[in-house]
């Protein structure tokens, strides 16, 4: 891997953390995350031709056939069965072209898994980014929201307009003066990393900002899906925490001593835990704040508040439903690209339920076996006896998280949470080669 690559890269990863939606910068047609994207697949495709590695299996990953990219071959020919079918059920073409532009950045997985590995570009120069990208986010947005919460309360809007300009439809002034931006994902990934991190006792400077700021920008967002993520995801780690622990050991009641006398282990699951019972608490202040300083409209008679965002994701569910229902066709290969669902067609909240819509059973099944195969590889190194790091725990419960996230924000089918989800998957299918060598080792 040479400099250039190196420097692309990071680029890559500082973009999508930190970039919002990815159009902070325009190219003509292009943003800057979609010439980073292209750039990346380009320079990947001139260093296997320059190495004349077309049948080289381990440069050329497109030609690399495992099941991870059996799967992502899979995704493209549904990719275009579903910009077919959407063509020809007449929706509007530019619509179909923005869906399936979005969901073009899986060709990332072959240069990445190429490029992600402990002698090219590892796991913990990404984590590291990672922290640093979240931090920077979150400074951006809090200081965002404390200006616009005193210093310019008085007069919001000429405030507002003039970040909107820089940011477009990135940022999203809430009612109370605080902000979310699209990042937020990152800060949210970056916090629980650093949690845990220092939770582990393997913690930089960096981590302990993170946990002071990431909070503070993520209560500010006002997005509850990220409350129920960050409860989901440290529930995740405390249960594989425990698990790692308990399974080396016979019976169930010295699993149990075992953990009562792990005094790291104990303390750190009774932090994650208090913080799993405050959730309810901050998702009831954020609903308030988010709906009461509304107009009147969002008030119901009895003076309640009116949660419009949920209202509108069942819209969303409702009009499904029917879609779905109505035509057995629709159920089985989507409706196509395009598709309107409750009067939007830019994709909805729900994003499994989008994909369904669009896509269908078949193409909802092969985003699930992508998913189920970051567990299954995991699965696999922990059943030869390899350990997990911390790290490993983190991102793996961070999935989990995220998977019930993107039900509530759309994150998984978008370049933001996609290269999230690549990630993942190339570091559990290295951990569990990883594991194959040495279990190999250990046999001879």
């Amino acid at each position: 891997m040479n400099k250039f690559e190196k420097v692309l890269l990071t680029l890559f990863f500082i973009e999508l953390f930190t970039g919002g939606g990815g159009r902070l910068i325009d190219f003509g047609v292009l943003s800057i995350r979609q010439v980073l994207f292209i750039t990346l697949i380009a320079v990947f495709v001139i260093r296997i031709l320059r190495e004349r590695a077309l049948f080289d299996l381990e440069t050329n990953t497109f030609f690399r056939l495992n099941p991870i990219s059996i799967g992502i071959y899979g995704l493209f020919i549904w990719f275009a069965v579903s910009f077919s079918i959407g063509w020809l059920n007449g929706h509007a073409l530019s619509q179909i072209v923005t869906d399936f532009l979005r969901v073009s950045f899986f060709a990332a997985y072959f240069p990445l898994a190429y490029y992600i590995s402990e002698e090219r570009f590892s796991k913990a120069r990404i984590i590291t980014i990672l922290k640093y990208s979240a931090f920077a986010v979150a400074v951006f947005t809090v200081l965002l929201a404390l200006f616009g919460k005193t210093v310019f309360s008085t007069n919001f809007q000429p405030y507002k307009h003039f970040w909107l300009g820089l940011f477009g439809d990135d940022l999203l002034f809430r009612p109370s003066y605080s902000v979310f931006y699209k990042s937020h994902f990152y800060v949210f990934v970056g916090f629980v990393v650093s949690l845990n991190a220092l939770l582990s006792k393997n913690f930089s400077k960096v981590d302990i900002l993170n946990i002071i700021l990431c909070p503070i920008s993520l209560f500010w967002s006002e997005t509850r899906g990220f409350l129920f993520a960050i409860m989901v995801s440290i529930l995740m780690i405390m249960a594989l925490d425990i698990k790692i622990l308990m399974d080396p050991i016979k019976g169930f009641s010295h699993k149990i001593k075992a953990v009562l006398r792990n005094s790291q282990v104990l303390k750190k699951s009774l932090i994650l835990l208090a913080i799993t019972v405050a959730v309810p608490f901050l998702y009831q202040y954020m609903t308030l704040e988010r709906f009461e300083k509304t107009t009147p409209a969002a008030q119901t008679e009895k003076g309640e508040v009116n949660d419009t965002s949920a209202s509108v994701r069942v819209k969303y569910l409702k009009h499904s439903k029917e879609l779905l229902t109505e035509n057995l066709d629709i159920l089985i290969i989507g409706s196509g690209y395009g598709t309107e669902i409750g009067g939007r067609v830019t994709g909805i909240e729900t994003s499994f339920l989008d994909i369904l819509v669009e896509q269908g059973i078949i193409g909802l099944s092969i985003w699930l076996y992508l998913c189920l195969l970051v567990f299954y590889y995991y699965h696999i190194v922990h059943k030869r006896g390899a350990f997990i790091p911390a790290e490993d725990r983190s991102l793996l419960g961070i999935f989990v998280g995220v998977l019930l996230l993107t039900n509530i924000n759309p994150f998984i089918n978008n370049p933001i949470g996609i290269v999230f989800f690549l990630v993942l998957l190339v570091l559990s299918w290295n951990a569990k080669e990883k594991t194959k060598e040495l279990s190999g080792l250990a046999a001879k």
